[in-house]
């Protein structure tokens, strides 16, 4: 069974489940709480239905990454619902997953590199992908003081890190469009120097 539990974590381990995962770490929680705070975190992110949350909720369970709390949250009429938390297999899963996902993926990249490889092979195609890129990303900077300010000093300092990081990543490919440009432009006029005589 445990075994089983692992496997299953294994397959489970998606954007979706893995941010349900989080909120049930942050705050044991019942179905529709859950539901009703990832609309509030990561709705604009990840556009998933309410009935889609309780089919993540359920695989989580099975896959022993969340347990029932004991004792459930009373309702008017209703029977009291579950409510749950991580296990340590939930919390250990998470952190991991995470660390994953902090990193950029060396095959994405590779992937992407080899698109843009195989769509445009001339230097004027190249420069708009790349000012399209740049645009992109200048857009996602202008979002990054938009977020909504943190509701207590933990999560302000939380959201402090992560948008440090997307700042930072995003000065990094801002850095390498500069370069990039002025690559693809040197090949395009070999007069100029580094360019091809």
């Amino acid at each position: 069974m445990a075994a089983a539990r692992r496997a299953g974590g294994q397959r489970g381990r998606t954007p979706v489940a893995m941010a349900v995962l989080a909120l049930v770490i942050e705050k044991p929680s019942y179905g529709y709480e859950v539901w009703r705070r990832f609309e509030e975190r990561f709705g604009a992110l990840l556009e998933v239905g309410s009935s889609r949350i309780y089919q993540v909720v359920n695989a989580l369970l099975d896959d022993g990454m969340i347990e029932e709390v004991p004792g459930r949250v009373g309702g008017s009429r209703r029977q009291p619902r579950p409510r749950y938390r991580a296990t340590t297999l939930g919390a250990e899963t998470h952190r991991q997953w995470l660390a994953e996902e902090l990193r950029d993926d060396p095959l994405r990249i590779e992937l992407r590199r080899r698109l843009l490889a195989t769509s445009a092979n001339d230097a004027s195609t190249l420069l708009a992908i790349v000012d399209r890129y740049e645009q992109g990303c200048l857009d996602e900077m202008a979002r990054l003081g938009a977020d909504a300010p943190a509701a207590t000093a933990a999560t302000a300092v939380r959201d402090r890190l992560v948008a440090e990081e997307r700042r930072l990543v995003l000065d990094a490919r801002l850095k390498w469009i500069l370069f990039a440009r002025r690559q693809l432009r040197a090949s395009a006029d070999p007069a100029e120097p580094g360019g091809r005589s």
